[in-house]
């Protein structure tokens, strides 16, 4: 008789040489709104040209939408590198983490992550709408999140819920 031993999910990477193309399609998405956004330039001309080179073209706008909701309503800064950059902050592992669970089926883990971390109860709630019909866009174009162990750095629901308020390096 065999048994099936299920393997622990890997960690994130460090950098982005080890995201898959999912992953890897929605940061340069994220990259580029932000890097377009700090420039004062519509970023949604680039962000179709990203998310049609990817697969799924419509998902530009549910980035646009999501991007937009965290500028607005983040508690504090946000961390996103630029395009070109390697390595990979806190929040950005976060926003692939939540993309990853949504498209799991797990939101309610999600909300959860971006409610302790990132987004006042309301916003987090209209991002993780917008993560579904984005995780369900990357699914048509046959792109999968990687399911990956939540990030080291981030508390557990939990965790956070009996905790002072957790604090992290802003970028």
């Amino acid at each position: 008789m065999s048994m099936v031993i299920p393997l622990p999910a890997p960690a994130y990477p460090a950098t982005t040489d080890g995201l898959n193309a999912a992953e890897s399609a929605f940061l340069l998405a994220l990259r580029w709104w932000v890097a377009d956004y700090r420039h004062r330039v519509d970023p949604m001309p680039r962000l179709r040209e990203v998310m049609h080179c990817a697969g799924p073209r419509d998902a530009a706008i549910c980035v646009d939408q999501l991007m937009t909701l965290i500028a607005h309503t983040a508690r504090a800064p946000v961390g996103i590198q630029c395009p070109q950059c390697r390595h990979l902050t806190h929040d950005e592992k976060l926003l692939l983490h939540a993309a990853s669970l949504v498209q799991a089926g797990d939101g309610g883990l999600a909300g959860r992550l971006l409610r302790i971390d990132l987004l006042p109860a309301a916003a987090a709630t209209f991002a993780l709408g917008v993560l579904a019909e984005l995780a369900e866009l990357f699914s048509d174009a046959g792109l999968g999140f990687r399911r990956r162990r939540m990030p080291d750095d981030m508390p557990t629901p939990c965790e956070a819920s009996t905790s002072p308020a957790w604090s992290r390096a802003l970028h």
